[in-house]
């Protein structure tokens, strides 16, 4: 995996070390703690929360749903299946290795205990904010796409960090959007469905 997305990598890292600054990487301090475990209690009891009023439920079902699919996919399957280890690992025997030194060193060196593919602060941000978005623009709530820019920010921040590969970034987000939209039609088609049942 690392020898097959190694070119799209560096090009997408080069590309946004030109936007690595203190600036940027304050920010990305910031929103790390997005994706981090107390985020994610925070994320689910709010959901958890919205499940019980009638007016809130397609929100917290929706939202309960993305979490799961995606900590399902994310945690459970993908990271142990690929197995990948973070470029701070695996660029050293690699002639990007100098240049991605430099920048990691830059943005304070960080580790990350656990493996690389794919994000999970990406793909439990966008799981959430798809599932909350779609939720709200069905409700005709036409602004709500606008809240798909702090996943879209947490991603962009991993890479500035130098902790993720772009391509787990990518990853990130291609399984969120997938979460967030299957707990969005959950709740779409589900709810309706046991409100009828129930009566």
């Amino acid at each position: 995996m690392d020898q097959l997305l190694y070119g799209f990598d560096t090009a997408v890292y080069t590309f946004f070390w030109q936007f690595q600054n203190a600036v940027t990487i304050g920010i990305a301090d910031v929103c790390q703690h997005l994706g981090d475990p107390p985020a994610y209690i925070i994320y689910l009891v709010i959901s958890l929360l919205l499940c019980f009023p009638k007016k809130t439920r397609k929100y917290g079902v929706a939202m309960v749903i993305a979490f799961l699919v995606a900590f399902l996919l994310v945690i459970v399957l993908i990271k142990p299946g690929v197995g990948r280890l973070r470029p701070y690992v695996t660029l050293k025997d690699t002639p990007f290795w100098e240049t991605y030194q430099t920048h990691w060193a830059n943005a304070g060196s960080h580790l990350e205990n656990d493996l690389s593919f794919p994000s999970g602060h990406t793909s439990l941000n966008f799981a959430a904010f798809t599932a909350l978005a779609a939720v709200l623009i069905k409700n005709k709530k036409k602004w709500a796409w606008i809240l798909l820019l702090i996943p879209v920010i947490v991603g962009i921040t991993r890479i500035i960090r130098c902790v993720h590969y772009p391509s787990d970034v990518l990853g990130g987000m291609i399984i969120g959007v997938f979460a967030g939209l299957i707990g969005y039609l959950a709740a779409a088609k589900g709810i309706p469905l046991i409100s009828r049942k129930s009566k």
